[in-house]
């Protein structure tokens, strides 16, 4: 298999993160892709693990020497992707799992036109609100992440999978079923076939 990277997008709350830590546990030909941010952490997250939390001043000077593959300013913080975080696990024959936004989808497919784009929908925006509301932390601001949600859904038509996330196992084995698709495509088998000589 040639590795190729995986974009799951959602509005915050629509489960991404979730459904992600589910499929790394099943396929150890995944690994997540580990986003840099200016923001604090929530409670239970560790840096380097969900997020590497750095300061302002690390996050810029990584952007200046371009040592980032995309980067956004979202909700008042910093966020982005090390180059080298992606392309290491390439090199491992690994697909980099990159759990982003909109806006840094469309970066990161320019980058990597084999990547694939999924998109979690929440059931409903009234749910949507429910989740953001139940997190209970001080990084969330409900009325403006439902703002950049109804922006996010209209983003849609620039993903290749949408997946709705009403059920958490079902959207899992959705997304999972996506992915051993993509796995089999003919253009990621050929070049290993050839160099089997089956071909």
């Amino acid at each position: 298999m040639r590795a190729f990277p995986i974009i799951v997008s959602s509005p915050s709350g629509g489960g991404k993160t979730t459904i992600v830590q589910r499929l790394l546990k099943r396929d150890k030909t995944l690994a997540r892709v580990v986003t840099a941010t200016t923001r604090a952490p929530r409670t239970g997250e560790k840096d380097g693990r969900d997020y590497h939390f750095w300061t302002e001043k690390q996050f810029l000077s990584a952007v200046k020497k371009g040592q980032m593959l995309e980067w956004a300013h979202v909700h008042a913080h910093y966020y982005g992707i090390p180059k080298s975080s992606v392309d290491g696990l390439m090199k491992k024959d690994i697909c980099p799992v990159l759990v982003i936004d909109v806006q840094g989808a469309k970066t990161v497919s320019k980058k990597y036109p084999q990547a694939i784009k999924i998109f979690i929908v929440p059931p409903s925006l009234a749910e949507l609100k429910k989740r953001i509301a139940a997190r209970k932390d001080h990084t969330q601001d409900v009325a403006l992440r439902l703002k950049t949600a109804k922006k996010e859904l209209k983003e849609i038509c620039h993903y290749n999978y949408v997946v709705l996330n009403d059920q958490l196992t079902q959207a899992v084995a959705d997304v999972k079923q996506i992915i051993g698709a993509e796995k089999l495509k003919t253009a990621r088998r050929v070049k290993d076939l050839k160099l089997s000589k089956i071909l």
